[in-house]
């Protein structure tokens, strides 16, 4: 019963910052447009605000009316962020004397500037796909299992397409340019595929045959996010199509499964801990890695159970889900929130335990985004990891 008590309040929340940042703009628009009546300005700023809202209950969901309707919402938050501290500064030159004509304008007018230019800073980020690089030493495989006239490993990782209504054939095609072009070994799809209505893909079998193109000579691997289920009613929710998917684009679909991709290397993939829309179920870390002899690398979508993994005996786990924040300042938020659970919300982890063989991890930032299509302080990414076996170097050019 608490959501019925916790829905009135959020709207009022977002009400009351609606009000808050529409007054402070009507100072400015009145100021450069005096003949501006209140009833036409607040209306086409209400109709700004309730826009992603109004988007949503539409028939066929334009995209376009969503698309300017979650970058509205960042707007809200960096304009909030702008006059908080706009009139924070004013206050403190009040305390100390400090009165300037007009401030309230010229603060407002500054805020509205930096604003823009976050936001289309923001969207070319995001369109934007960086490759990072890591190089890592693992420890020995199993006497026999590797050969020294073995090319190497190379492990690209791609987290969180979110392919849907936003993200189709262009976008994976772009990210497969940018795997095949590293030349990897192994492709690790570590959640977040799809992004929650298999449905609103406008171009599946384009998505499908770019996926298809991946080239990796000891095979894809993925596990599941929390976004990858098919919202196929309101009430019910499954992953029997992403499977299906997956397997047709010829990728190994791992849920609490344990991979042998040769002989003393194997690749674990988690079932999510927290699907939307579904009930968590899935095995313990000891459980899923009981019994394995060898490197073990695990594919698990959120990075909450690093030290859980590293005690089951895991040597390497890849991970998404963060984003890295996606838009500062939730970076700050998702660095304390993962710091929290022994993890880390981006980039290389290593584990607690006081030998030369502690686990490490790779967290990426995901290679598109989720919601807004801005990035603000982080980037759209390919992590792409070099393995080294202690006693063995084992590099790619």
């Amino acid at each position: 019963m608490r959501w019925l008590f916790f829905t009135p309040l959020v709207f009022l929340f977002y009400a009351i910052i609606c009000f808050y940042i529409g007054k402070r703009l009507f100072i400015l628009v009145k100021y450069f447009l005096p003949g501006m009546k209140p009833l036409v300005y607040w209306l086409v700023f209400s109709l700004l605000c309730c826009l992603l809202v109004f988007s949503n209950f539409l028939r066929h969901n334009l995209y376009f009316l969503r698309q300017a309707g979650l970058i509205w919402m960042v707007v809200l938050m960096y304009m909030l962020l702008l006059l908080v501290l706009s009139d924070f500064s004013r206050l403190v030159l009040f305390l100390f004397g400090k009165q300037f004509r007009n401030f309230q304008i010229y603060s407002t007018g500054a805020a509205v500037l930096l604003c823009a230019i976050l936001i289309v800073f923001g969207v070319f980020q995001a369109r934007f796909v960086k490759t990072v690089n890591y190089t890592l030493t693992l420890p020995s495989p199993p006497s026999g299992s590797f050969q020294s006239s073995d090319n190497g490993i190379r492990i690209a990782l791609v987290s969180d397409l979110h392919i849907g209504r936003t993200i189709g054939e262009k976008w994976i095609e772009k990210i497969v340019d940018v795997i095949n072009k590293a030349e990897p070994d192994i492709v690790c799809l570590a959640g977040d595929i799809f992004d929650g209505n298999i449905s609103g893909i406008k171009d599946l079998p384009g998505v499908v045959s770019q996926l298809k193109r991946i080239n990796a000579s000891l095979g894809v691997y993925a596990c599941l996010g929390n976004h990858d289920i098919d919202r196929m009613s309101f009430i019910g929710a499954g992953t029997e199509r992403v499977e299906a998917i997956l397997k047709q684009a010829g990728i190994i679909l791992l849920q609490d499964d344990v991979y042998t991709i040769r002989e003393g290397l194997f690749i674990a993939g988690r079932k999510d801990a927290r699907p939307i829309g579904m009930k968590a179920d899935r095995k313990t870390a000891e459980e899923l890695l009981a019994g394995l002899n060898g490197v073990i690398i695990v594919l698990d979508h959120q990075p909450t159970q690093f030290p859980q993994l590293e005690l089951a005996g895991a040597d390497l786990v890849l991970s998404g889900h963060t984003h890295k924040g996606q838009v500062f300042p939730g970076n700050l938020i998702t660095r304390s929130m993962f710091k929290r659970l022994g993890a880390t919300h981006y980039g290389y982890w290593q584990g607690e335990t006081v030998s030369e063989t502690r686990m490490q991890g790779v967290v990426t930032s995901g290679s598109a985004y989720w919601g807004p299509p801005v990035r603000v302080g982080t980037n759209s990414e390919v992590a792409v990891i070099d393995l080294e076996f202690m006693g063995i170097t084992l590099t790619t050019d």
